[in-house]
């Protein structure tokens, strides 16, 4: 096994699907449907099961996955949670998720067909009373949004 040799000097003020804040928030348990999993920080929506959710974009937004150590993952990406994996979803709170577009703090957050989060109202679906908390200046960066 390879050992670490170089250190940075500061660790990264977030990764994706990191809870932002310790303000109170609402965090559900559901069961991952899809069969390649799904990865954190990333918008879910109702399963087919009472309590099963999927990444596919349909009309019924549920949340968002939170990061979780205990995950085992899915092949390819530690940052997952495997298909019939109980998932940390939250439903109203900060998380950090990637902006797919340069977004401003206060700006309504709204989901691509492909379920990536935007600033962008045309052809997107807005998540009802969410919000950006942080800003960005680019695609690609992590923002705060803010749901409830």
């Amino acid at each position: 096994m390879a050992l670490q040799t170089t250190y940075p000097d500061t660790q990264a003020p977030a990764v994706v699907g990191m809870q932002a804040t310790m303000i109170p928030a609402t965090i559900i348990s559901r069961n991952v449907e899809d069969a390649a999993g799904i990865t954190f920080g990333k918008a879910v929506y109702q399963g087919a099961t009472d309590k099963g959710i999927t990444a596919t974009s349909n009309a019924k937004f549920v949340g968002i996955t939170l990061l979780d150590r205990s995950a085992t993952g899915v092949t390819g990406n530690a940052d997952a949670f495997p298909q019939r994996a109980s998932a940390r979803v939250i439903t109203d709170g900060d998380v950090w998720v990637t902006a797919s577009v340069a977004v401003a703090a206060g700006d309504l957050v709204y989901l691509t067909s492909a379920g990536v989060f935007t600033n962008v109202a045309t052809n997107n679906t807005a998540i009802t009373g969410a919000r950006w908390d942080t800003s960005t200046s680019a695609a690609g960066q992590l923002a705060v949004v803010r749901l409830g």
